[in-house]
């Protein structure tokens, strides 16, 4: 018997893919990423050190940061533009790349005997149309770009799958398919992993927020002289 997927298990077989796409695509991004990565810090930096430069200099005036003045500061707005640039930079070719071997990968998933990608035979989902039959290829690629809706929608459209009784995600809803799961008990690695990606999420936010506060402290005691 099958019955609609929840959210857990497909969130669960997203992520499966995820990791090996991202797996695939390292190798061959690495060099460019870590290039972006080291120019975006750098931006970083130079908008930091204008920006604690402007309120050392209303210090050494005589007078309190004033926020106001600061925001129209035509030393700052450039050092924004730059970051903003430098972060598109870093963000666009590994996001098109990521977005089109997961397209590749999902749509070739979906059209074989499986009817769904690996992680979704990992944890026995498969995608049917309304009439439960196996998606044709060109229903396929509408679901994946109709997928970019929920992504938009700040992934609302993606934790409309959590509600009761037929877990429609908001692709789901616009390419006219449904995700269903054979009825059994979720597999005990499923929690392991989700934690799995918990804690390292939460230890790169730490390592993260921790370096960004180096690089502002490295920045005003520069700018304090």
């Amino acid at each position: 018997m099958s019955a609609p997927a929840r959210l857990l298990p497909r969130y669960a077989a997203w992520s499966i893919d995820a990791a090996l796409i991202a797996a695939v695509l390292a190798p061959f991004l690495w060099d460019r990423v870590a290039r972006d990565l080291h120019a975006l810090e750098q931006s970083f930096v130079a908008m930091l050190d204008t920006f604690y430069g402007a309120v050392a200099r209303q210090l050494d005036a005589g007078g309190a940061p004033d926020v106001f003045a600061l925001a129209s500061d035509p030393s700052i707005r450039p050092a924004i533009a730059a970051l903003e640039m430098a972060l598109l930079r870093a963000m666009c070719v590994p996001t098109i790349a990521f977005a089109l071997a997961m397209l590749v990968w999902r749509v070739a998933g979906e059209q074989s005997r499986w009817q769904g990608s690996a992680g979704k035979r990992a944890l026995r989902l498969r995608v049917v149309d309304r009439d439960g039959a196996a998606p044709g290829l060109l229903r396929s690629i509408g679901r994946e770009f109709a997928g970019l809706l929920s992504w938009l929608t700040l992934n609302i459209g993606h934790v409309m799958a959590a509600v009761p009784p037929a877990h429609l995600a908001l692709h789901d809803r616009v390419s006219g398919t449904r995700v269903i799961r054979e009825e059994a008990p979720l597999p005990a690695w499923v929690r392991g992993w989700i934690l799995l990606q918990a804690g390292v999420a939460s230890a790169l936010t730490i390592a993260l927020t921790g370096h960004l506060a180096s690089l502002a402290q490295a920045a005003v005691e520069r700018a304090l002289g």
